[in-house]
């Protein structure tokens, strides 16, 4: 009797305490569970697109602790997790570092140093293309991995490869923004070691590509790279860049003007070069020949400009005006903007779709684009609305001043 009541409290001990580790793992679970759902609450508040701000924060736990860590370009975002977090368990750790991060040192700043550098969605050559950056064109560093996280001056946040850039402190940075340019005109060209055509090229050249102007020699413009390589450009494939931008007038004319000089030129996704382009890097190329900085993606594109209604036909269209397609918002689904095109008038618009051509509205043209027609879903008009949000000149746009 004895030992089987012995067997028996044995047996209940072990049963309790299968019970509470049991309910410890449940609980922890749940807490885990409550934080993960945190993150993502404060993600979406705060950080609703990762084109424009860095949010990647996770919890682990760390010696039986939970413990927030990652990466954040919000401060603010950072302070309302932590305070969160800190409501499920106080002990909970934090080791999220807010970008630009720290071991950056004082080099935060830095120039592109090719003709087209590649911007990838993560650091590796494998990842998806998102962006490109033109020869000249600054940019301000997040991070280092391997690679660089960086933010563009239209604030589009994606990775790059170091060599593409020159790393600058502020500095060296202003000097180089504060010092005369020579701007790149022609579609395409080289830079030559001397006046010479003939001589060795120093790289390929493509439309809105900047160097440092040094002087001048007969139909050469001497030049120099962020990196400090010497070069020569014709005089005939440039232009002094203030004197560019004296000479620009953006009106319907002059937008669908340059848009045909772009006529046949390839697509590829994420493409903002005359090189190659995608659709709405077409648009930002085509407003960068007027001295404009847009926003990159389509979606991003038609949150900008003045709204035109087109809900009863195109009569209040004009050229340069910017269509967008995709799907209009229902009720649990929110528009979806998908393709970008400028707008030519008499119903006609040009845009990159396979390659740069003109499509048209107009059932009856034999350049019917009838599926882009049917998902019409909204126009915008960049003319009259430069400087107001998303729509930069150049000299207006905040990278491309001194930094204080």
């Amino acid at each position: 009797m004895k030992i089987f009541m012995k067997i028996n409290y044995c047996a209940l001990f072990l049963a309790l305490s299968i019970c509470v580790t049991a309910c410890r793992n449940e609980t922890a679970k749940d807490t885990a569970l409550v934080m993960k759902q945190t993150v993502d609450s404060i993600r979406r508040q705060y950080s609703p697109d990762s084109r424009d701000e860095v949010f990647e924060v996770r919890i682990l736990n760390v010696d039986g602790k939970p413990v927030a860590t990652g990466f954040t370009t919000l401060p603010e975002a950072k302070a309302a997790l932590m305070g969160c977090l800190c409501v499920e368990d106080p002990d909970v750790g934090d080791s999220i570092t807010l970008l630009p991060a720290q071991a950056l040192g004082d080099m935060t700043y830095g120039v592109v140093n090719i003709s087209v550098a590649d911007l990838r969605v993560s650091a590796d050559y494998a990842a998806e293309m998102a962006t490109q950056q033109l020869l000249g064109a600054p940019v301000q560093l997040q991070q280092e991995a391997g690679w660089l996280r960086v933010r563009t001056a239209e604030g589009y946040l994606a990775w790059m490869e170091r060599s593409a850039v020159v790393r600058m402190t502020k500095e060296a940075f202003n000097q180089w923004t504060a010092a005369p340019k020579v701007i790149f005109t022609s579609e395409y060209g080289f830079a030559f070691e001397a006046a010479d055509d003939n001589s060795q090229h120093i790289s390929d050249l493509v439309f809105g590509n900047m160097l440092k102007l040094e002087g001048e020699s007969g139909g050469w413009y001497r030049a120099t790279y962020p990196d400090g390589r010497n070069a020569f450009v014709k005089k005939s494939q440039s232009a002094l860049f203030d004197e560019w931008l004296k000479s620009i007038q953006l009106t319907g004319d002059n937008i669908i003007g340059k848009a045909r000089t772009l006529n046949g030129i390839p697509y590829t996704w994420g493409g903002t070069s005359t090189k190659a382009m995608d659709c709405s890097g077409f648009v930002k190329t085509v407003m960068l020949m007027h001295g404009l900085i847009l926003r990159r993606d389509a979606s991003q594109q038609a949150k900008t400009g003045i709204p035109i209604d087109i809900s009863q036909g195109y009569d209040s269209l004009q050229a340069g005006d910017l269509l967008f397609f995709g799907k209009a918002a229902q009720e649990g689904r929110s528009e979806r903007v998908r393709h970008v095109a400028i707008y030519m008038g008499d119903q006609r618009f040009i845009h990159a779709a396979g390659y740069v051509h003109i499509s048209s509205l107009n059932p009856e043209a034999p350049d019917y684009d009838a599926h882009n027609t049917s998902e019409l879903i909204r126009a915008t008009r960049i003319i009259g609305a430069v400087n107001t949000l998303g729509i930069w000149e150049l000299w207006n746009n905040p990278l491309y001043k001194e930094q204080k």
